[in-house]
């Protein structure tokens, strides 16, 4: 006698899951319409769902769920009592919202916005932006981490480290030069230059061709005056006076040998300022910020 093999329709086998799924949406909406997130007047959004139970619950729902959250989020940063108290909820929701999608792209961008540009709280948004990073391969997420970097926190290496990202996942062709100028202010323009000359060999476009050897040479020469401006101060400490031109300092062994602009000229030191020069029209690639932080130079 053959054994019969019972089955059973897909949509039966579906049916309970969806139906948790239901549950769990109206579920989720019920508890936001039975309580509205800014109940008091400092904004306090009161207890939180736990965003990574939500997720389970929802069965592959995540996303609808998380709209739920979202529009409540929106709601939250638009009213007028969470402004008057500086959105202090702001990141909790930005964080639930995520935690049940984590691939909500959009909420990471807007929130990390609000977080910095509305609450003025970057290390929030960098929080936020560094566990979208994590899973997105959306660039403005990227531009927004490395942005929050160098700007909020004049990290400028890590900071071109996130565009750099961004550029890789198909940023605008701007973000190149940016990328070049942070390296260069964060003390590195060799890495600079490296990242140039590796966008150079593969740029087809003429115009931007020529951005690009330009932005080299100007790497070349910020590089070179960097290097000479460093020997003449440890000449002034060694000496006690200050070298007469770049030669005394390869002479003295400060500079391996005598370095040459990009067009083979040589460097000289100007007698009124004690820094190097050169006769090249160039571009100071390092950034003027609107204010310093601890360990950091501005150039003025």
């Amino acid at each position: 006698m053959t054994a019969r093999t019972l089955r059973f329709p897909i949509e039966v086998m579906l049916l309970p899951l969806a139906r948790a799924a239901i549950w769990t949406v109206r579920e989720a909406n019920r508890w936001l319409e039975a309580r509205q997130v800014e109940q008091v007047a400092d904004g306090d959004v009161g207890v939180l769902p736990d965003g990574n139970v939500v997720r389970v619950l929802s069965l592959g729902f995540e996303r609808v769920v998380a709209d739920l959250f979202w529009i409540r989020t929106v709601y939250y940063v638009g009213d007028e009592r969470s402004s008057a108290a500086g959105w202090p909820g702001a990141e909790r929701l930005a964080q639930l919202v995520t935690d049940i999608d984590p691939h909500f792209d959009s909420a990471y961008v807007v929130m990390a916005s609000a977080l910095n540009g509305l609450r003025k709280d970057p290390d929030a948004a960098i929080r936020l932006l560094e566990k979208g990073a994590a899973v997105s391969s959306y660039w403005r997420i990227h531009f927004l981490l490395g942005f929050q970097y160098f700007m909020e926190k004049q990290d400028y290496l890590r900071g071109a480290k996130c565009l750099e990202r961004a550029a890789a996942l198909g940023g605008p062709t701007y973000l190149q030069f940016l990328i070049s100028r942070l390296y260069t202010s964060a003390g590195d323009p060799t890495t600079a230059m490296q990242f140039i000359a590796l966008r150079l060999k593969n740029e087809e476009t003429p115009a931007v061709r020529e951005q690009l050897q330009k932005r080299l040479a100007d790497l070349w020469i910020n590089r070179d005056l960097g290097l000479i401006d460093a020997a003449i101060a440890k000449y002034r400490d060694k000496k006690r006076a200050a070298p007469k031109d770049v030669q005394a300092l390869v002479d003295a062994g400060l500079l391996p040998a005598l370095p040459h602009d990009p067009e083979g000229g040589q460097y000289w030191i100007d007698w009124q300022t004690g820094e190097a020069v050169c006769g090249l029209e160039h571009d100071d690639l390092k950034l003027k910020m609107p204010r310093s932080a601890p360990g950091v130079k501005v150039t003025k």
